[in-house]
C-alpha cells in the first residue's frame, strides 16, 4: 500500500491559497490506494466526496480565527500528474486535538487505513495548541531581544512537543529539526525588526501544520505505507 500526501500550506488570510498541481506527484500503489494530505487548521473529521475534480468549488478552511479561501482553478494543465487528481474521492480533516500526541497520530493512521475503498485528501491541523503557542512566541519575540528568543517558554514547549512525539513514534528527530531551526531564525528576525506583520504572523503559524504533517508522513512510511509530503503555497 502506498500513499501520496499533498500538503497545501497557509500563506496569507487572503485568497492566495493556490495549488500548483505540476509540483505534486502521486505514488503508484499495488492496491490502487492513494491518499493526499492538505494542511489546514480544522476541527474533527469530515469527509466529502469530490464529484468533479476539474471544477472544484472554493473550499473554505478555518485557520484558527481566520478564513482562508482555498481556490481550485479550472485549468487542465494544472492537473496532478495528468489527471491523477480525478482519482481522489473524499476529504478527511483532523483537528489539532486529533494529532496532539504520538498516540493520537497512531489512531488517525489506523482510522485512515480502515477505509481502503476511499482515496481521500487528508487535512491535518497543527498539533494540540501549537498555533496559539507560536502566536504568543511571535508576540514575545517583538520585545524580548534576539539573545532572549531561545528562552521564550512557548517556543520551548513547541520544540519539546514535536521532538517528544518523534521519539515516542520511534523516528529520527531530524525529520523536524530543520523546521525547528527555521522557526528559531524567524523568531530572531522578528526580534531584530521588532515587528510582527500579518504576513509574518501567517508564516509563523504555518510551521505548526508543516511539522505535524511532516511527522505524520514520516510515521506512515515507518509503518510500511509509502507517503510523501508536498508543499504547495
Amino acid at each position: 500500500m502506498e500513499i501520496a500526501m499533498h500538503l497545501f500550506g497557509v500563506q496569507t488570510p487572503q485568497p492566495a491559497f493556490s495549488r500548483r498541481h505540476s509540483d505534486c506527484q502521486l505514488l503508484s500503489s499495488q492496491k490502487h490506494l492513494h491518499f493526499a494530505t492538505s494542511v489546514a487548521s480544522a476541527s474533527g473529521l469530515r469527509c466529502r466526496i469530490v464529484q468533479n475534480c476539474r471544477s472544484w468549488r472554493v473550499l473554505r478552511v478555518s485557520c484558527e480565527e481566520r478564513i482562508v479561501d482555498v481556490l481550485k482553478r479550472n485549468k487542465t494543465k494544472n492537473q496532478i500528474c495528468d489527471g491523477a487528481l480525478n482519482e481522489l474521492t473524499c476529504v478527511m480533516k483532523f483537528g489539532g486535538s486529533s494529532v496532539a500526541s504520538a498516540d493520537r497520530m497512531r489512531e488517525v493512521a489506523d482510522l485512515i487505513l480502515k477505509f481502503p475503498e476511499e482515496k481521500p485528501v487528508i487535512v491535518l491541523s497543527a498539533m494540540g495548541k501549537t498555533t496559539n503557542k507560536l502566536l504568543l512566541a511571535g508576540e514575545k519575540a517583538v520585545s524580548c531581544g534576539i539573545s532572549n528568543v531561545s528562552d521564550i517558554d512557548e517556543l520551548s514547549c513547541v520544540k519539546e512537543l514535536h521532538l517528544r512525539t518523534m521519539d515516542e513514534l520511534g523516528m529520527d528527530k531530524s525529520t523536524v529539526s530543520t523546521l525547528l531551526e527555521e522557526l528559531d531564525q524567524l523568531l530572531k528576525a522578528i526580534a531584530q525588526v521588532k515587528e510582527l506583520t500579518l504576513r509574518t504572523k501567517d508564516y509563523l503559524v504555518s510551521f505548526g501544520e508543516c511539522m505535524s504533517t511532516r511527522i505524520f508522513a514520516a510515521y506512515l512510511n515507518k509503518i510500511g505505507v509509502k507517503a510523501r509530503q508536498v508543499f504547495v503555497f
